[in-house]
């Protein structure tokens, strides 16, 4: 998707999709479709949804309800997505009040309370991106772009494509300023997790989404923050699957 993928671009793509769900399935029915998505999603418009621009404002559901139409769809956060999978399948298999955090583009959480995903009174529950820390947005810091931003604030030197990705290789390659910046990222990361103990209480804390990738960079800084508390953190279990198997598992009750 994107920040230029447009509503237009949906219905297309949805329709190339049931296209090939037709051709696979044979004589089959298809149960359900599930989506997750990043932003609010409340069963109307999609809102806050500040990494996909042109589809906020947009029913998701309607959209591809209309390429699929005898198809039951639903629609869901996609951190809840993923905590649901990890929830259900990985890494908190077995868990009933546990909740996910998704740390990429963005930093998404899922909150998983009683074996069921909780969604709050609209449909706001785990949107931590916007608590505040040292005045901004924790998002500002534990986030792609934030580790970037750490980087360069403790002497690295910016250049064009220098992403998180970049920045973990050269941390492995012993470059100081990259090293410095990770061990930030793992404390801010840890004062979220704080949060989320403090406030939920939850068995287990499932740590996912392409920044887990480094999770040795970090993992040292966080598990120093938690005292305790770190036997509480786990890493995700299922990849970059999790958000399609929580996004089909919405339809598994």
């Amino acid at each position: 998707t994107g920040p230029a993928f447009t509503p237009a671009d949906l219905e297309r793509h949805t329709r190339e999709l049931a296209g090939r769900i037709a051709r696979g399935m044979n004589t089959h029915a298809v149960a359900g479709l599930g989506v997750g998505a990043a932003g609010v999603v409340t069963g109307g418009p999609l809102t806050q949804a500040p990494h996909l621009p042109r589809i906020e404002g947009t029913n998701v559901a309607e959209i591809m309800a209309r390429a699929m139409p005898d198809c039951p769809v639903r629609v869901e956060n996609d951190a809840r997505c993923f905590t649901l999978a990890e929830a259900r399948y990985g890494a908190a298999r077995g868990a009933k009040d546990a909740c996910g955090l998704a740390l990429g583009t963005g930093v998404g959480c899922g909150v998983m309370v009683g074996g069921r995903l909780h969604r709050g009174a609209s449909a706001q529950a785990g949107e931590v991106w916007h608590i505040q820390l040292r005045g901004q947005s924790v998002e500002h810091f534990v986030a792609g772009a934030g580790i970037v931003r750490g980087y360069v604030a403790a002497g690295g030197r910016g250049e064009d494509g220098l992403d998180a990705a970049k920045v973990a290789a050269k941390a492995r390659a012993n470059d100081a300023a990259a090293i410095t910046a990770w061990r930030s990222f793992g404390e801010d990361l840890g004062f979220l997790c704080e949060a989320i103990l403090a406030l939920l209480d939850p068995e287990l804390i499932v740590i996912g989404g392409s920044l887990a990738r480094a999770s040795d960079l970090f993992r040292p800084a966080l598990h120093a923050r938690l005292g305790t508390y770190a036997s509480r953190i786990v890493e995700a279990q299922l990849g970059a699957a999790a958000g399609v198997i929580g996004a089909a598992a919405l339809n598994i009750d």
